[in-house]
């Protein structure tokens, strides 16, 4: 891609603070190409740059095609949550009873809080704690959910092998999957995590979470989960681990746009007074490591510019930034790292895993 089609692409991510005259300049210099708009959907980013051309006013700006694809993506995503909506409500019916052993996760609260039409979730990511997986897995599993996986659009059942690797591999359970038969979500899956990294290890991090678990109205939609700070640090603890593990890099889901786009919206909407309380909680629950590497990738994807973020990582910046380049390889104990430090440039490689170097054991 050229750098005139890269500005382009972040430009109609920018969905809080986009730059209308530098889209326009772009556009009648035909930047509206195809790599432009593969990277919008590859990144699950079709939804927003939609959005933000038309509260440009500029999509009579856009090629047909272009417009057209965006449009279809746009009206798919409204489709699909109002199937998923119909989904989280139900789910959160069936573990009611268990209120404070779980709380839903990012895109059950997300998809909600963005603007119609700019995210989905093709699942629901429980958080509960180790000792209560089992239970939630039974709750599951008596209102039809089997563990597997979506091959073809069939389910196909996990092997005892499977379940375990996921559990000690991954810190969450091989995915719960119901047949819903919905209009737009044929299977219900959802993941149970139990831990906030590859690994089990942090279960007073994630018992504290837990306990302070809330009831939330987010448009209209009524759902347990974390607090403000929790959620957010939980949404950075997760990029990080998706970041930073083999597993992702190698099926290039590492780096993709829209998991930032979380950050970048919190960010956008953080306030003075929210900032000692939130820097406090990471802190106290010691996830400065992933919170800084989340959020300072953010702010140099998106480019962002506001004073209260830098404020936050000059409070939260760790000693040694050296883990900002590492992966990790939980299958062979290994440790990696790359050899281009910039973030950027990193998110523009099509294969990370080519600049990557062995760097020691875990």
């Amino acid at each position: 891609m050229t750098t005139s089609e890269k500005n382009l692409f972040l430009a109609l991510c920018k969905f809080k603070d986009s730059d209308t005259i530098m889209i326009k300049e772009t556009l009648e210099h035909d930047g509206d190409t195809a790599a432009v708009l593969g990277e919008l959907f590859f990144n699950r980013m079709a939804g927003i740059a939609y959005g933000v051309l038309e509260k440009s006013a500029l999509l009579t700006n856009v090629n047909r095609e272009f417009r057209t694809s965006l449009k279809c993506a746009y009206t798919h995503n409204i489709a699909k949550n109002d199937s998923y909506f119909r989904c989280t409500e139900w789910l959160n019916e069936i573990l009611k009873p268990h209120t404070g052993k779980y709380a839903m996760l990012k895109g059950a609260y997300l998809c909600k809080k963005y603007p119609i039409g700019y995210r989905i979730s093709n699942d629901i990511d429980l958080l509960v704690k180790a000792s209560n997986v089992t239970k939630i897995g039974e709750v599951l599993s008596a209102a039809g959910f089997a563990q597997g996986r979506i091959r073809n659009e069939e389910f196909v059942p996990a092997t005892r092998a499977e379940i375990v690797s996921c559990k000690m591999l991954r810190g969450e359970t091989m995915p719960y999957i119901k047949k819903m038969n919905l209009s737009h979500m044929k299977y219900l899956e959802v993941d149970i995590n139990f831990s906030l990294d590859y690994k089990s290890g942090d279960e007073a991090v994630v018992g504290t979470m837990i306990d302070e678990v809330e009831e939330v109205n987010v448009g209209g939609l009524v759902l347990t989960t974390l607090n403000s700070q929790d959620f957010f640090i939980h949404l950075c603890e997760h990029l990080y681990k998706e970041a930073t593990a083999m597993f992702w890099v190698e099926a290039k889901r590492d780096m993709s746009l829209y998991k930032h786009s979380d950050i970048y919206m919190l960010l956008s909407e953080m306030r003075e007074s929210d900032l000692q309380q939130l820097v406090g909680r990471i802190q106290t629950l010691g996830c400065e490591r992933a919170c800084y590497y989340a959020v300072s990738s953010t702010k140099s994807l998106f480019d962002i510019d506001i004073e209260i973020v830098d404020r936050l990582l000059a409070a939260i910046c760790p000693s040694d930034a050296k883990f900002m380049d590492e992966v990790v390889d939980p299958r062979n104990g290994k440790i990696y790292s790359y050899i281009e430090s910039d973030i950027i440039k990193r998110f523009w490689l099509p294969n990370r895993t080519k600049i990557l170097t062995e760097a020691g054991v875990l």
